[in-house]
């Protein structure tokens, strides 16, 4: 390979890598912007009725 062809494949990595970091930070977003759940995540981890009649008055 010469000098040339070396810096091409460099160059389209670096491109490669930085369209999936971008693409990565992109789909972190949607997740940070999404507020369909209603805050009530414990609920589903305690077999506790009490616990969660408390968590649903809250």
């Amino acid at each position: 390979m010469s000098g040339e062809e070396d810096e091409r494949d460099t160059k389209e990595q670096f491109d490669t890598a930085l369209q999936e970091v971008l693409r990565e930070v992109e789909e972190a977003e949607k997740r940070d912007e999404d507020t369909t759940g209603d805050g009530k995540a414990g609920d589903a981890t305690t077999p506790n009725t009490s616990a969660q009649e408390q968590a649903d008055g809250e």
